[in-house]
């Protein structure tokens, strides 16, 4: 038998429903986070409350989050600077690394970004709302001692490395332990 996992599945508007999946094992270049800390965007309340935003409508189920951290549980070939047990935050966005911009070094500016969560593209970006997280390793930043609910919130900034290593720095002049908590307020850059 083949094990399951735990995913958050919108299907509709006020469709929310808790499912059974079964997690993708890693390939070459990606790496599985055990998911244990998310953040709710805003973006996921839209797809619940109103089954998307603006022209943006879900098509089909679609797994919800976007904004997590966990530890790796499992490494795919051609994975470098990852090991199982690494405690990492996973940034939403992926880009494309092909188009004009990204090619420019504007990668933010990405013409085919990929998000965790987006109905946008059809068929829709899964989310990162699951038990276990299948993805391309290119997403993880360790955290570095960072707790995981910090990594989660750090997971939804743009670029998540700099916010991670900030945080950091902040933890260290302040005196405070990784594990300590803090509170930031951020918003879109």
């Amino acid at each position: 038998m083949t094990a399951t996992m735990k995913s958050l599945v919108i299907h509709a508007a006020e469709d929310l429903r808790i499912e059974d999946r079964v997690p993708a094992p890693p390939g070459p270049g990606e790496v599985q986070v055990k998911i244990s800390q998310g953040g709710i965007c805003g973006s996921d309340l839209h797809y619940f409350n109103y089954g998307g935003f603006g022209p943006v409508r879900l098509r089909e189920p679609m797994v919800l989050g976007h904004e997590v951290a966990g530890e790796i549980i499992a490494v795919g070939d051609n994975v470098r600077g990852f090991s199982v047990g690494d405690a990492v935050a996973v940034s939403p966005s992926l880009p494309c690394e092909t188009c004009a911009y990204c090619q420019r070094g504007q990668a933010n500016h990405c013409l085919n970004m990929q998000f965790f969560g987006s109905a946008m593209p059809f068929p829709h970006v899964q989310g990162a709302f699951q038990q276990i997280l299948t993805t391309d390793a290119r997403r993880c930043v360790l955290t570095g001692g960072l707790s995981l609910a910090a990594a989660a919130m750090a997971a939804s900034m743009v670029s998540t490395r700099p916010l991670i290593a900030s945080m950091r720095v902040c933890l260290m002049i302040s005196g405070s332990r990784p594990a300590a908590s803090a509170a930031i307020r951020a918003g879109v850059i």
